[in-house]
């Protein structure tokens, strides 16, 4: 599977405070105060908590956030494309697709 080079520079590193399910996505909130929101086609059972992440790895509908403990969030988009939107603690956009 493919790194997205985009997203990992801006999100690497980034601890995971918070994982929300809200119907058909997820609201993922960092520890630094900026919130990352996924369309999923379902939100998955057994969330993690906490975690630091080392690598975003995308493929069709699959986003895989690889974390520094060696664990991977596996997500299943609603669509390939614009179902990833970043914002920072101040609500400016960092990344859409």
């Amino acid at each position: 599977m493919a790194r997205n080079q985009k997203l990992t520079s801006l999100i690497q590193g980034r601890t995971i405070a918070s994982l929300q399910p809200q119907s058909v996505q997820l609201l993922i909130t960092f520890t630094d105060g900026s919130k990352m929101t996924v369309r999923v086609a379902e939100v998955p059972q057994n969330l993690p908590t906490g975690g630091t992440v080392k690598a975003v790895r995308q493929s069709g509908t699959t986003l895989e956030l690889d974390m520094v403990d060696g664990s991977t969030l596996v997500l299943q988009t609603a669509e390939a494309t614009s179902c990833v939107l970043l914002r920072n603690k101040h609500g400016e956009l960092e990344y859409a697709d």
